[in-house]
């Protein structure tokens, strides 16, 4: 994930939880369920882990903060077994870290979640 990929996560956030018309790559408007549909993609498959990740690390969005974490406990939670225990033990560490790090100034809903 790059910055610009980010920039499309957070506006598609703000479309998804506020209702902010966003434009899609061809110029198209995206409405809110096409947000919901691009936003739960991150859902479908563990290889959008780092995707998470990144996202949690670099947003600023409250919002699609939300949506990686819901993604990552989702993924995580989903694919669990067929993690390594070295897996395992690096997204236990990433997730502690993370809440130890930046839980203080989040939202309490993306601490929840």
């Amino acid at each position: 994930m790059d910055i610009q990929q980010l920039t499309q996560v957070e506006s598609l956030c703000e479309t998804l939880y506020i209702g902010t018309p966003t434009t899609g790559e061809n110029g198209e408007t995206i409405t809110r369920k096409e947000a919901e549909s691009r936003l739960l993609s991150l859902q479908t498959s563990a290889d959008f882990i780092p995707q998470c990740q990144y996202i949690l690390d670099h947003s600023s969005s409250h919002y699609a903060r939300l949506v990686a974490s819901n993604s990552l406990t989702h993924l995580i939670t989903t694919h669990w077994n067929n993690f390594t225990v070295p897996q395992r033990i690096d997204i236990r560490n990433y997730i502690l870290a993370y809440l130890a790090n930046q839980g203080p100034g989040l939202q309490d809903f993306v601490t929840t979640s």
